[in-house]
């Protein structure tokens, strides 16, 4: 482009022939010192400056602020709020929430818990009790022939803080009328075969109170399906396996296919855990011991803040799809007391025994007196040689 514009070149203007006469650019003189130049594409100036006014440069106290508080500068903050925060703060916010809520879930579920909750008691007992503590038969069922194989006598003292766990083995002898005399046949011989399954705990808990000396506060009887429900709803179980067990019984619909090794059960892996004896070289009370273990890991796993939730919805479970003559504030309270008690003191043993033919026989000496009043009774008199019956 010349540098002299076209208004102010020496030019005179005439006076058109016609001043209708159309317009014709390539004869009009403003034009002819005006050449258009074509500018390369990368000498263009993108910037905003010429489209937006710059902000004032601004002092160091504007900046800031003037109360030190520490803040990101205002150009910062602007530019957060003109395009929204970081997306890890957003995840982070959104995190602390739901972790927020499960916690108001959690701490929901534990006031219900504690103030809908009353202590198990038996009716008819050897008198003063101990506070806040008492024993639970826990049994579970085999449908396909009724038999109670899996015995265990469970102490909950929310006073000493701590739980006591006992299997009775199932061959054990007892002073029954039907034959043999074995104790996990008590709920089949007495109604559980036919339907009556009150009648068959409640028989139970008679011979049971024979072997211990006092009469428990209550039973739950679990049956196979509310035990898978069950480990299923707080997410399985992490186990040691002991040992490969492998078992096929089409008959009981029973399949098991397990290697040795920590892993996580699932209900049906779980059931077939605690059914398996096959493969221990002392059969039945290696079960028992395996499944003492399982049930201890499974309160350890589930009995904490973040399992509470799922409290509630287990204990209807348990209170609508088992036999049981607990209550549901005295399931609560059961819930409760294995939250406060946890399981780091828990004390577990298998009732002392010795092999007599067919049948295991209670090994009743002052040792085992010292066993139940230490760990199992939950009053404050003692057991005596008057209050067993044992089967010889």
């Amino acid at each position: 482009m010349k540098d002299k514009r076209p208004w102010q070149s020496e030019w005179t203007p005439q006076p058109m022939e016609d001043d209708n006469e159309p317009y014709n650019r390539e004869t009009d003189p403003f034009t002819e010192d005006v050449q258009e130049q074509e500018i390369p594409f990368e000498d263009y100036d993108f910037s905003v400056g010429d489209c937006w006014d710059e902000d004032p440069e601004l002092t160091e106290e504007e900046e800031y602020g003037d109360d030190d508080d520490g803040r990101q500068p205002i150009e910062k903050r602007k530019v957060q709020q003109h395009y929204g925060k970081p997306k890890k703060h957003r995840f982070l916010k959104g995190l602390l929430k739901f972790l927020l809520i499960l916690l108001v879930l959690a701490a929901a579920a534990l006031l219900t818990l504690h103030f809908f909750s009353s202590e198990p008691k038996a009716q008819k007992g050897l008198g003063t009790r101990r506070e806040d503590c008492c024993t639970i038969l826990v049994v579970g069922q085999d449908k396909a022939s009724y038999s109670t194989d899996t015995i265990l006598l469970l102490q909950v003292d929310r006073g000493a803080g701590k739980m006591n766990l006992m299997s009775i083995p199932r061959d054990t002898k007892v002073n029954s009328t039907y034959t043999p005399q074995k104790i996990n046949a008590a709920y089949a011989c007495n109604g559980g075969a036919q339907g009556d399954a009150a009648s068959g705990m409640e028989a139970l808990m008679d011979y049971v109170s024979q072997c211990v000396g006092f009469r428990p506060d209550g039973y739950i009887l679990v049956d196979l399906d509310v035990f898978i429900k069950l480990v299923n709803l707080f997410g399985g179980v992490e186990f040691d396996v002991p040992t490969d067990m492998y078992y096929d019984d089409p008959a009981q619909d029973l399949h098991i296919a397990l290697d040795a090794g920590l892993q996580k059960l699932n209900g049906e892996e779980a059931m077939g855990l605690v059914r398996f004896r096959s493969g221990y070289a002392d059969a039945d009370i290696g079960r028992v011991r395996v499944q003492r273990n399982f049930i201890r890991a499974a309160l350890d796993q589930w009995a904490t803040p973040w399992q509470a939730i799922k409290l509630p919805a287990a204990l209807v479970m348990l209170s609508s799809a088992s036999e049981t003559d607990l209550s549901v504030p005295e399931l609560y309270w059961l819930a409760v007391s294995a939250l406060v008690c946890g399981t780091e003191d828990m004390y577990m043993t298998t009732m002392p025994f010795y092999f007599s033919d067919i049948y295991v026989i209670i090994a009743a000496d002052s040792d085992y007196l010292d066993l139940l009043n230490n760990y199992f009774n939950p009053y404050e008199i003692p057991i005596t040689w008057e209050d067993l019956n044992i089967a010889y």
